[in-house]
């Protein structure tokens, strides 16, 4: 009778020591989770940011050089410079979206460290091991 008192205080001190274990590492996937989520906030900044400058740019860079070339022109060739320089400024536009597609692809998940983490502690923490 005397053993089960203390078989219970032990048990109850794995399961204290064990939830303050759990709840630690829950506290350090929740840091990192945040981590990421400002390190893809930043980043989606950055590429709008780039976006639209970028596309601020090339649009008074091209109306610039149609004018110019327009200007240039004779009268009976106007009609030519201006479609030859909407078919270069749309696969220009094509081109660039393309290249923007490709950035963005590149970089990791958003979260794909704390999916990472989360996995290899259900690998500690599951049954079969």
């Amino acid at each position: 009778m005397t053993r089960l008192p203390l078989i219970i205080s032990r048990f109850t001190g794995a399961a204290g020591r064990f939830s303050g274990l759990a709840g630690q590492i829950l506290e350090d996937r929740l840091e990192l989770l945040a981590l990421e989520l400002r390190e893809a906030k930043i980043r989606l900044v950055q590429a709008w940011l780039l976006a639209c400058l970028g596309v601020v740019f090339s649009m008074a860079g091209l109306l610039l050089l149609v004018l110019a070339v327009v200007y240039i022109l004779p009268p009976e060739w106007r009609i030519y410079g201006l479609l030859s320089a909407a078919v270069a400024s749309l696969l220009a536009g094509v081109v660039l979206f393309i290249a923007l597609s490709r950035h963005l692809g590149q970089k990791p998940l958003a979260f794909d460290q704390s999916l990472a983490e989360l996995k290899k502690d259900l690998t500690c923490f599951s049954i079969k091991n």
